[in-house]
């Protein structure tokens, strides 16, 4: 009686144990957002930072004015900084989203480093730049992600950017540009840095030495990457809510760095079950 009463209890210990677990891990890499963009935009949890064109200025800041018309925006880019091994042997995701009263949440995924993946290709691309660990997130679709009624003065329209990795040091949000239908600049913050080419296979793992690290992959023009976007799967949303107008809406994490997650847990539960048996076999044994 005493063995099997020792055994319950130390395997359900490992569950909690396990259990536990999961939630600390599913937290995302925290989202620094520059001095310069947190001024004109507004941070209502770390792993999402919004720009607003419209909506309630007593909630945070509202560039109003900014873009003549909303329903000439097409897309928008965020320039960000990361840690370049990280970056190539954990990688990272999100989104970029474009918010409005009309639309609701229009998230575009994002992939880079060893996230990125060539048979299941995002609508937005992952560019690289000329300074290492410096990279260039860009969505331009082929019609207007707001509606002309968001420019009301009771609707909202925003500009995101969403991350969902948990593993990373960190994300240096530094710049941002909001495009129109050719890619032109609408509007434009921060310190943004010239596209070089799309990011495709992530680089080999970076030496401390700080040896060149530039992504592989091939010179895109807009309207290539344009047409690549086409034919690939649409990005399926992510869930939000907003409870009024001008409300900053929250993203919940995509289905891979769910699995990523869940499967971290898991392994680590299993680890601890495995251990919190071999405890009990010690215990019999020594009763024996």
């Amino acid at each position: 009686m005493k063995i099997s009463k020792i055994l319950a209890g130390m395997s359900a210990a490992a569950i909690v144990a396990s259990m536990a677990m999961i939630p600390a891990s599913a937290a995302s890499t925290k989202l620094n957002v520059s001095d310069d963009l947190a001024k004109i935009g507004r941070q209502t949890q770390d792993d999402l930072f919004a720009v607003f064109f419209n909506g309630d200025e007593s909630e945070g800041a509202v560039n109003k004015d900014a873009i003549s018309d909303l329903g000439a925006v097409y897309g928008a880019s965020f320039t960000i900084k990361v840690d370049n091994n990280d970056w190539n042997t954990i990688g990272g995701g999100g989104s970029i989203n474009f918010n409005s009263k009309s639309g609701g949440w229009n998230a575009k995924d994002w992939a880079g480093g060893s996230w990125v993946e060539d048979d299941k290709p995002k609508d937005t691309l992952c560019y690289t730049t000329e300074e290492e660990g410096t990279y260039v997130l860009e969505y331009l679709g082929d019609a207007p992600v707001f509606a002309t009624t968001d420019g009301d003065a009771d609707n909202y329209a925003a500009v995101g950017i969403n991350n969902w990795a948990a593993d990373l040091k960190g994300i240096d949000v530094v710049g941002m540009k909001v495009l129109g239908a050719d890619g032109n600049v609408l509007f434009e913050a921060g310190s943004n840095k010239d596209k070089k080419e799309v990011q495709k296979k992530p680089v080999a793992e970076e030496s401390s030495s700080g040896a060149d690290s530039t992504p592989s992959g091939t010179d895109s023009k807009k309207d290539d990457s344009k047409k690549d976007d086409k034919s690939s799967a649409a990005a399926t949303s992510t869930a939000a809510t907003s409870s009024k107008s001008g409300t900053t809406t929250t993203a919940t994490s995509s289905a891979a760095a769910s699995d990523n997650v869940a499967a971290t847990g898991a392994t680590a539960g299993l680890a601890l079950a495995g251990v919190a048996l071999a405890g009990a076999a010690i215990v019999i044994s020594k009763r024996k």
